[in-house]
């Protein structure tokens, strides 16, 4: 990783020249030092630090410190650190204004600047990552077909998607700061008469709420819509409910299908299949928006504290390595939640090519050992082995690989200290070529009456206590043994271990 780099504002030029030694001994690189606004506006622009440590009182220049270090966070996004003798109640009411990483009093010695500057940079670091995500979610909503409109915890619009403006006829401009009741008007198809927007029992209750079937929209031209929704609770913190998501998806076309009556049971299949597939793509919203939501009120309260003047040095490890942490579990949900989409929706292709089985387990033992979750525990063993008369075998690359790197990470996650994993393949010819994977530990287990239930989606045992997990791993591990026309068994018993089996069609 290259040094970071250090733009110094400090007009007093005896000051400026200690600073720069001390940054230097502490492997920084110092672009330039400067004393007046324009310079260091000037040096921004042909340097391009990651970091301004800035002095408030810039004695001859047209603009102080905290003018300059507004200009740089709205027109640069860099980060800065104030470093000045003011300390009076203004001055600082001022500062916090241009929303700085750090504020250092002189006299102050290497070691608080250089915790101030480590701290400064991550936390920028770690908010440029956040609002990556943000545009990455938001594209997200603003790319899926189905109706996505959120509001405040008194079900005033805040948020629209442009399926939902199609939907009911409201241009996302109109519908904020509008009632939700006013935006969505909801009727029963068969009766005529209205039903009771969800919105209104979520933010009571907390809970997700679905509509019955055969429930209408009626748009702002009067077109009425058949539709499915849902509603999911929107929190910022355990005990609130500080608005609500609420989910639609046009259905139109499948009530016209269905008052023709059609008896063919072909055409009765694929009605279930929507139906079901549409239940399921609400599940989906409910759980990325209430997991996704955890994640990020975890990182803002971590920041939030973090920007505390007096927040123990002690703890801002801790709350790093939070954030950290919540970023990484947001990067796994997001990519579970997509590949397990992909399945749902009917896009995932299925492409068997040659593979040598034996070289790819191999490889995945030695991902499996290098992640980070894995890298300071120094007892974890994998220990493979490989039976029968090798052969090449048709599957899909990719699909392997996620069953046996999820099998193999719920193992060592699942397990204690010491963890030990037996990992075999063996192949076998008798009737068929296939490969059969055994995967066994010594972790938790599963409790036996859960056995049947852990392929379904979102389901987590009983006793995985705090274990972070979404449900999400195993159902996408079923998905991926069935395209292979392949089984998958377990074996279970609690505090003694866990085995599994996969069997896969290999010719």
């Amino acid at each position: 990783m290259s040094a970071t780099k250090i733009l110094v504002v400090e007009d007093e030029v005896i000051t400026a020249r200690v600073i720069l030694e001390e940054l230097t001994l502490l492997g920084y690189v110092v672009t330039d030092t400067v004393t007046s606004s324009e310079e260091a506006i000037a040096s921004v622009s042909q340097n391009i630090p990651d970091l301004v440590l800035m002095d408030i009182i810039l004695r001859g220049s047209a603009q102080d410190g905290i003018a300059i270090a507004t200009i740089l966070r709205q027109e640069y996004q860099i980060p800065v650190v104030y470093i000045t003798a003011h300390t009076d109640e203004a001055t600082l009411e001022r500062a916090k204004i241009s929303e700085p990483f750090g504020y250092l009093v002189k006299p102050f010695d290497e070691r608080d600047l250089q915790v101030v500057i480590e701290t400064a940079v991550y936390k920028h670091h770690m908010e440029r990552q956040l609002a990556e995500r943000e545009e990455f979610l938001s594209t997200i909503l603003k790319s899926t077909s189905d109706a996505v409109i959120a509001t405040d915890n008194i079900a005033t619009v805040t948020y629209m998607n442009p399926a939902a403006a199609k939907l009911t006829g409201w241009s996302p401009i109109e519908a904020l700061g509008r009632e939700v009741t006013e935006i969505v008007q909801l009727i029963d198809e068969n009766s005529g008469d209205k039903v009771a927007n969800p919105v209104a029992t979520v933010l009571q209750t907390g809970q997700v709420t679905y509509l019955k079937d055969y429930t209408a929209v009626i748009d702002r031209n009067g077109i009425k819509k058949s539709i499915g929704d849902s509603a999911s609770p929107i929190r910022k913190s355990l005990d609130s409910v500080d608005g609500a998501v609420l989910v639609m998806w046009d259905i139109s076309d499948r009530r016209k299908a269905e008052s023709l009556e059609v008896e063919k049971s072909e055409i009765t299949q694929a009605l279930n299949n929507e139906k079901e597939l549409n239940r399921l793509k609400s599940r989906f919203m409910s759980m990325a928006s209430h997991e996704i939501r955890t994640l990020l009120t975890n990182i803002l309260l971590s920041a939030n504290l973090l920007e505390e003047e007096d927040y123990p040095d002690a703890k801002k490890k801790i709350r790093l390595k939070r954030i950290k942490d919540s970023v990484g579990q947001m990067t796994n949900l997001v990519e579970n939640i997509l590949t397990f989409g992909k399945f749902a929706l009917g896009l995932s292709n299925f492409n068997p090519t040659p593979t040598d089985l034996e070289k790819l387990c191999l490889d995945i033992v030695e991902e499996i050992k290098l992640l980070p979750t894995n890298k300071t525990d120094e007892a974890m063993t994998i220990n493979f082995s490989c039976y029968g008369e090798r052969q090449e075998a048709f599957i899909d690359v990719d699909l392997v690989r996620y069953i046996l790197i999820n099998l193999l990470s719920n193992a060592v996650k699942y397990s204690s200290n010491g963890v030990n994993i037996q990992f075999n393949l063996t192949y076998e010819s008798e009737k068929s070529p296939r490969a059969i994977f055994w995967i066994q530990d010594r972790g938790i287990g599963i409790p036996k009456d859960e056995l049947p239930l852990i392929f379904n989606l979102y389901h987590r045992a009983s006793n995985v206590s705090k274990i972070a997990g979404t449900g999400l791993g195993l159902a996408i591990v079923k998905h991926a043994v069935d395209i292979h026309s392949g089984e998958i068994m377990v074996e279970s018993e609690v505090n003694q271990g866990t085995i599994f089996k996969v069997i896969l069609p290999i010719g």
